[in-house]
């Protein structure tokens, strides 16, 4: 059927001249009030999702500050940044008691991978979360890179027997990109020889004390 075709059946159905030359106007109003309709519904999703990260995020912090495990970890790691012999003694401690700090320093940087993870991932806020850490966060990679590359590193007294070469790979990029004023995209990873490698991987496995 032709445009003359419907000029015809319109004007047959006596319809105003004005009106069989803006036929197509319905449509037009339909299709911009789908489009509408579907803008504002994915609009609040979004939203609804930030509010949602934005709300795990402060659960995540509250939860961690109010923890006696995580506030033993905390301390631990604490002591041992301001102890003018720093990691270097959790290399590979024989002593018990030692032992049992370097499992709750290593407690305490599991933390802050599962931190970058669940931004990387997009589980958790990482505007919110930086503007409350990030001067923490830099400051603790620096005082702990060392110690990080000794785990990394394959040298006997490592102590550990499982490939740890990226662990807390992604702390390392969440504080370098934070430290440069950057957003953490979580595909930055430092390799044991300190060359800079992209990769979309993510050491997801706990590192054992």
């Amino acid at each position: 059927m032709g445009l003359e075709d419907l000029t015809t059946i319109r004007a047959a159905a006596g319809l105003p001249a004005a009106a069989q030359s803006y036929w197509w106007v319905m449509p037009l109003v339909v299709a911009v009030s789908v489009a509408a309709a579907s803008f504002w519904a994915w609009r609040s999703i979004r939203e609804n999702r930030a509010i949602a990260r934005r709300r795990a995020t402060l659960d995540l912090i509250e939860r961690s500050e109010s923890s006696d495990y995580y506030r033993r970890a905390a301390a631990a790691f604490s002591a041992v940044r301001r102890d003018p012999q720093g990691f270097e003694p959790l290399f590979a401690p024989t002593n018990p008691e030692l032992q049992a700090q370097r499992r709750r320093v290593l407690d305490f940087l599991n933390h802050y991978e599962l931190v970058a993870i669940g931004i990387r991932d997009g589980v958790l806020d990482e505007a919110f979360y930086r503007r409350w850490m990030r001067s923490v966060v830099i400051r603790d990679w620096a005082a702990a890179e060392a110690f990080v590359q000794h785990i990394r590193a394959p040298t006997p007294d490592s102590g550990l027997d499982a490939d740890t070469s990226a662990a807390f790979a992604q702390f390392e990029a969440m504080a370098e990109a934070w430290r440069d004023g950057r957003r953490f995209d979580g595909r930055q990873r430092v390799s044991i020889s300190g060359r800079r490698a992209r990769t979309p991987a993510a050491t997801r496995r706990r590192t054992a004390g």
